[in-house]
């Protein structure tokens, strides 16, 4: 096992503070678990100067339901979503795409800002954050921000959050009824080959709003939006999912890998995508 290079570590107790330190050092990052950015490290990927952990900022690990939405701080293990009578009650989504993330240390100790701001093409939270139309604050010496997730996400472990922002809250619509989570991995708890999450909403009995996310096996998380156009306005069946699947598959670009080929990868979308919007119809 290589060991970590030689740097500086410190723990502010305030937001505010945090955001002083990334604007004074340029190879500063941010660390909340540690999860993705210590193996990066050890592997001499990413060399930061000093380390600016989170912990010990008050509020951050809060999941509150306020209004429509839920809020959580950037802190908020997997665990604590997975136990959080607010997240099972508004989000059931993220509850059943939650118990899909690795293993039980793992979900203990990695956070839902960890992941979002890693922009993991196969993480659970960018894409349900996707799917159910969220968005995050962040905050830096300049201010504050926020950035809704349909302009977050833009490339593999790339997202629109600066070098000198602190990923602060994640804000997602409630959604009770209306959404479908698929993923397939090879074995529980590794990470998906393909993931997909669907939200329908109706504003009558057949007129639904269609958003139709995949991740994994493309990249990147990112709506399909030729599944969603022919899901949109129309009433819904089966039928209509079988054919927005097809098209929706045949609309990516898949990657291949040691975990399968893109064409696996098609072949895997489009079931996966059908039964999805299925579940989702199933529950509007």
């Amino acid at each position: 096992m290589m060991k970590l290079p030689a740097l500086k570590y410190t723990a502010p107790t305030s937001v505010e503070e945090a955001c002083d330190l990334l604007a004074a050092d340029e190879d500063a990052k941010i660390i909340a678990a540690g999860q993705s950015l210590i193996p990066i490290m050890a592997m001499r990927l990413a060399r930061p100067s000093v380390l600016i952990d989170l912990a010990r900022i008050p509020g951050l690990t809060d999941i509150d339901e306020v209004g429509d939405y839920v809020r959580l701080g950037s802190m908020v293990t997997h665990a604590n979503i997975l136990n959080s009578p607010v997240v099972a009650r508004n989000l059931p989504m993220m509850a059943e795409a939650g118990r899909n993330i690795a293993h039980a240390q793992v979900r203990n100790r990695g956070t839902i800002g960890g992941s979002v701001a890693h922009g993991d093409a196969a993480g659970e939270w960018p894409l349900v954050l996707l799917a159910l139309d969220g968005m995050v604050e962040v905050q830096s010496v300049r201010g504050r921000r926020t950035i809704d997730a349909d302009d977050l996400f833009i490339g593999p472990f790339m997202t629109t959050i600066a070098d000198d922002e602190v990923l602060t809250d994640i804000w997602i619509p409630s959604r009770r009824a209306g959404w479908g989570y698929g993923e397939f991995a090879r074995r529980l708890g590794d990470y998906g080959i393909v993931n997909v999450a669907v939200a329908l909403s109706t504003d009558g009995i057949d007129t639904p709003h269609a958003r139709v996310t995949i991740g994994a096996a493309v990249g990147k998380v990112q709506r399909i939006p030729v599944a969603e156009e022919i899901l949109n306005g129309a009433e819904f069946a089966p039928d209509l999912a079988d054919e927005a699947s097809m098209a929706g598959a045949e609309s990516l670009s898949y990657i291949s890998d040691m975990h399968g080929s893109a064409e696996y990868r098609r072949g895997l979308a489009r079931e996966l995508i059908r039964r999805t919007i299925v579940e989702a119809g199933v529950r509007t």
